[in-house]
């Protein structure tokens, strides 16, 4: 790469950065609901409270490096995902170029403006440095840097569980490749943070005996076998879906023609093709048998959007191969392609992002709480985003302290002038406290209702409301 098209791709990308890290700051809405925030506490207490950075709900490594960025509030965890989701895309640009594909800047472009990966910056999620980090492992090893792909890929069960699935690829390519001595390092990541963690859980399988998504399939339920390929739209949008079927008859092209000969080519196979459908079998089938914890968000598949977007850039010099092949037409179509795709999602895309109806409602309950007399009292909470918004330390239980700690009996052990935040999200399904049982007890005063201007229901088909009560 010339020096003049380094400095090109330089200021492309620092200037995506910098424009998308402002419409991040100016939004007050977050995207993926509660999750954000627990995951914002964990990073950023961790300094406060070190066994945070062995949570395996909160995902160590995505704890280790985002912990940092947190220290500057919410919106530093979202730069964070800007910062990274930036790097996933150079990378993945990278990985195109290696692979010979013409026009590969375009990879960057369709990364960042798919639909889903795009509203994932306005989040404190793990699912855009989770593709960073198979990005790199991809790109280390198409570049033959096998010891560093492993080393890397061994991690990724630490930014999200099922990156584990991305082993079988990996030992397949190590053993095509002859890289033996390699392959065991597949599992340096676990033996790493089993040790890290043996003394504080005395239990040296610790990575195994605390994952913490069983038994959550009766809360959550399942869905169709093919819900994520109806939720394409969703994923990537209908511009990309269309050059997704380009590049896929691309590949059927390529096999047909026996292009597939040279190792860069086998593994671009297993890697971009393989990695991108290992991936999505095994979240359609925990799904669509509810196991797994798997909750259907489409979110997830931002994982593997760099693979999909290198496939969908081969999609796009298919097109430029059957249309004709005049200098102003294969110069413009992916300009025209990229515009496309941009439009599609700026349009698509509320911005800045607003607050959801449920954080609105919980805002208020909470700005009521704040002006009141019962501000210094304990609070039990069920909405992390409630507590978030006290900005109080979640983890000092002196303070408060998540869910009431025995649903049969609520009142049981909890302090007079305690106050308690029920919403009908959280409360009746991971909280298991139904509404009446709260009501019906003498314990409990019930303090005010909060309810949205529009009503709408939430998970278990429960019209949404935050109730406050006072513990007598």
């Amino acid at each position: 790469m010339l020096r003049s098209e380094k400095i090109q791709y330089f200021i492309l990308l620092l200037s995506l950065l910098i424009v998308i890290a402002i419409l991040v700051f100016l939004s007050d809405g977050m995207y993926g609901g509660a999750d954000n925030i627990a995951h914002f506490r964990i990073s950023k207490y961790a300094f406060s409270y070190p066994y945070l950075f062995l949570d395996h709900w909160g995902k160590p490594l995505f704890t280790l490096l985002s912990s940092p960025f947190s220290q500057f509030g919410f919106n530093g965890l979202r730069f964070f995902n800007v910062l990274t989701g930036i790097l996933a895309a150079y990378l993945s640009f990278r990985v195109a170029q290696e692979l010979k594909m013409k026009n590969s800047v375009i990879v960057v472009f369709f990364v960042v403006f798919s639909p889903l990966f795009f509203r994932l910056f306005f989040s404190g999620l793990t699912e855009i440095l989770f593709s960073f980090v198979l990005i790199l492992a991809i790109f280390f090893f198409i570049r033959k840097k096998y010891l560093f792909s492993t080393l890397v890929i061994s991690f990724m069960p630490f930014v999200r569980t099922e990156g584990i699935v991305f082993f079988v690829i990996w030992l397949i390519l190590l053993s095509i490749n002859k890289k033996w001595k390699i392959i065991p390092l597949l599992f340096l990541g676990t033996l790493v943070y089993s040790l890290i963690g043996w003394s504080y859980y005395q239990d040296i399988l610790w990575v195994f005996h605390k994952i913490p998504y069983t038994g959550a399939g009766n809360i959550y339920g399942h869905g169709e076998l093919l819900f994520f390929v109806n939720s394409a739209d969703h994923i990537i949008g209908i511009p990309l879906i269309i050059l997704f079927l380009f590049g896929l008859a691309s590949y059927v092209r390529s096999f047909i023609k026996n292009e597939f000969k040279s190792a860069k080519q086998v593994n671009e196979g297993f890697l971009v093709f393989g990695g991108l459908a290992i991936y999505f079998v095994a979240h359609s089938y925990v799904w669509w048998k509810g196991i797994g914890g798997s909750l259907g968000l489409i979110r997830v598949m931002a994982c593997v959007i760099p693979l999909a977007a290198i496939i969908c850039a081969r999609g796009a010099n298919l097109l430029t191969d059957i249309l004709p092949q005049k200098r102003i037409v294969q110069s413009l179509l992916p300009v025209l392609l990229v515009l496309i795709v941009f439009l599609t999602t700026i349009f698509g895309v509320k911005i800045p992002m607003k607050a959801g109806k449920q954080e609105i409602v919980l805002g208020e309950a909470a700005e009521w709480v704040k002006g009141s007399e019962f501000f210094h009292s304990k609070i039990y909470y069920y909405d992390l985003y409630f507590l978030y918004r006290l900005g109080i330390d979640p983890y000092n239980q002196e303070r408060c302290f998540e869910k009431l700690p025995d649903n049969k009996f609520p009142g049981k052990n909890i302090p007079a002038g305690s106050i308690v935040q029920w919403d009908a999200h959280y409360g009746p399904n991971e909280g298991r406290m139904p509404l009446e049982r709260l009501l019906e007890n003498d314990q409990f005063r019930l303090l005010k209702v909060f309810k949205p201007a529009v009503p709408f229901e939430v998970l278990g088909g429960n019209e949404y409301a935050v109730y406050l009560f006072e513990k007598n």
